[in-house]
């Protein structure tokens, strides 16, 4: 009885998380950049699929969360897509775009379309931070982290394709911080081997 109020407790989380993320952050910021924009409304399910693709990844993520197992398939799957959505995001919004920013709050004013953006560019890099989290020590988690938001920050600005902003690399290394804690928080004990899992499972 306690699974199913559970279980159905994660379905409404996965479902209203799903709409907040994207479809009152990700997709309103992301058709702001006419490149983006663009491309599209190629498609004309662009933002359901987004929706759905969220809600699922989330869902899977909560139900073998409750079981206790997570499956290596569901990691790479999630981590491919996720890898390939965060590259059209940060080199493909703009096009012969170059500039630079050194300050390191610039996030910090009265507009909503800054502030989402600020949000989102915390997201953004909270699965990357979680995926370190599988191997990285604490302090080799800094110097990766840092060394990559520092890449990918020159490799925007060395092909015209975005701005080199510190504020970025602070809300991006931010969002690593909270993914490769929040894995470290949840610990290894839920990744087990699916025979640890029957076993316990046929001792209860």
């Amino acid at each position: 009885m306690f699974r199913v109020l559970r279980l159905t407790a994660y379905f409404l989380i996965s479902i209203i998380s799903s709409v907040i993320v994207i479809h009152y952050l990700a997709y309103p910021t992301l058709v702001s950049y006419s490149r983006l924009h663009h491309v599209m409304d190629r498609f004309a399910y662009t933002q359901e699929t987004l929706l759905f693709c969220f809600f699922l990844s989330a869902f899977l993520f909560f139900l073998q969360w409750e079981y206790r197992y997570f499956s290596a398939i569901y990691l790479y799957l999630v981590y491919s897509i996720y890898l390939f959505l965060l590259f059209v995001v940060l080199f493909g919004k703009a096009s012969n775009y170059h500039a630079y920013s050194f300050d390191l709050f610039d996030f910090i004013v009265k507009d909503k379309r800054t502030v989402m953006e600020a949000i989102l560019n915390t997201l953004y890099f909270v699965p990357l931070g979680g995926l370190y989290a599988f191997k990285a020590k604490p302090w080799e988690f800094v110097l990766i982290a840092f060394f990559t938001i520092l890449g990918i920050e020159t490799l925007q600005y060395a092909f015209y394709v975005g701005t080199f902003a510190f504020s970025d690399i602070l809300l991006n290394f931010i969002g690593c911080t909270i993914g490769y804690t929040l894995v470290k928080w949840l610990g290894y004990r839920r990744i087990q081997h699916p025979k640890t899992v029957a076993t316990e499972n046929e001792v209860c």
